[in-house]
């Protein structure tokens, strides 16, 4: 029998190399922004173990000049993605509202999408949400006993879910993989299997940069307990999808299942990405926000060549030779890479193996089609 995993189980898992794109050579070109993120606000009502913004939250929110010229900066080029996030962006409903007037104004946003821990829902916020067409993503790490221990206030997100349930707007769940949460994945999937509207999950890695690794639950996953936990989480997709109209998706997964020339794993290791904070300063992404060694500028004079900054960290090419994964894995979110360098576990490559694996021994029982529109959609999770 053919060995599947041959080109995957044999490679260590090392670390990454930094190699720097240099900046002048990028500086030639004008990248073009199809990604767009704008934090509408500071402000957050939950205090997250791992916050990558740490403890610098404030009251400030994003004026609407702020808003406007910096989706007119989008717009003057592509087609592009609006995301809101903050802080907990629904407690500023108002800018979340103009944001998406002003986006659509312009003609070329071509959809909307927003992060939210859900605790803030109102009947207003669901309107709107339809209103606009709006793409929802809610953070929850898991069964509510270790999404109380992550984030805190686990009955009101999960009140949100319902919310959403009951005024028929899908949603999708994004999960921060730490060693308390990695172990649940497949009670994440069982809390989430009775609600309709959920289309898919996508696992985000814990990233080294505020409150994480200082200590208690927000620490990163150990390889094997995170190898367990994909496993459980996938056995638990499937029987959960076999009895489910529309399945969940797990956003790890249809990244491996796209067929694209140039895998990537979001538009910021392109330079297509821009994100802004409420005072009007640009980043290549959210994650990046308030380190000044990606400063790019504001949005009234970006430096568009510093949004391709995260060009400067890149996979050591000798732990890819040789993978099967090689011509199809879109590698680790670029931030992360930056900031978790210390880190020699290789985490993203253990994940991604481990589904591939996955995918390989139960590829008779695939449970629906791959490249439909809704496999499309899923990718925009990517943050």
């Amino acid at each position: 029998m053919k060995n599947h995993h041959a080109g995957v189980d044999n490679l260590p898992f090392s670390g990454y190399a930094y190699q720097p794109t240099p900046i002048s050579i990028l500086s030639l070109f004008i990248m073009a922004i199809r990604y767009l993120i704008l934090a509408l606000t500071h402000r957050c009502n939950l205090r997250c173990a791992y916050c990558y913004n740490g403890d610098g939250n404030s009251e400030t929110d994003m004026p609407e000049a702020v808003m406007r010229q910096a989706i007119g900066q989008a717009s003057s080029q592509k087609p592009f993605h609006l995301q809101l996030t903050g802080g907990e962006p629904t407690l500023v409903p108002l800018s979340i509202e103009k944001a998406a007037i002003l986006a659509r104004k312009t003609g070329r946003c071509r959809s909307l999408g927003i992060q939210t821990n859900a605790t803030c829902l109102t009947p207003d916020l669901l309107t709107l949400f339809k209103t606009y067409s709006f793409q929802i993503g809610v953070s929850l790490d898991g069964p509510p006993a270790i999404h109380q221990q992550q984030r805190g206030m686990a009955a009101e997100t999960l009140r949100g879910l319902q919310q959403l349930e009951g005024a028929g707007i899908p949603f999708r769940v994004t999960t921060v993989v730490t060693q308390a949460s990695a172990a649940t994945l497949d009670r994440l999937v069982l809390t989430l299997a009775g609600f309709g509207c959920v289309r898919g999950v996508g696992l985000d890695l814990l990233v080294g940069k505020g409150r994480a690794g200082q200590g208690g639950v927000a620490m990163p996953a150990d390889p094997q307990v995170l190898e367990t936990g994909i496993h459980s989480m996938l056995a638990a997709l499937t029987a959960v999808n076999q009895r489910r109209r529309i399945p969940i998706r797990l956003r790890e997964q249809e990244l491996l299942r796209a067929r694209r020339k140039r895998p990537v794993f979001c538009h910021a290791c392109v330079g297509e990405s821009m994100a802004v904070d409420p005072q009007g300063d640009v980043y290549p992404c959210g994650q990046t926000m308030g380190d000044a060694r990606f400063a790019a500028g504001t949005v009234w004079q970006p430096k568009y060549p510093r949004l391709a900054a995260l060009h400067e960290t890149k996979p050591r090419q000798t732990a890819c030779a040789g993978c099967a994964l090689e011509a199809i894995c879109p590698g680790d979110c670029p931030s992360r890479i930056h900031y978790n360098r210390q880190n020699e576990r290789m985490l993203v490559c253990r994940l991604y193996r481990t589904i591939w694996r996955w995918n390989c021994d139960n590829a008779a029982q695939k449970q629906y089609p791959e490249g439909d529109s809704e496999t499309h959609s899923i990718l925009s999770m990517s943050p």
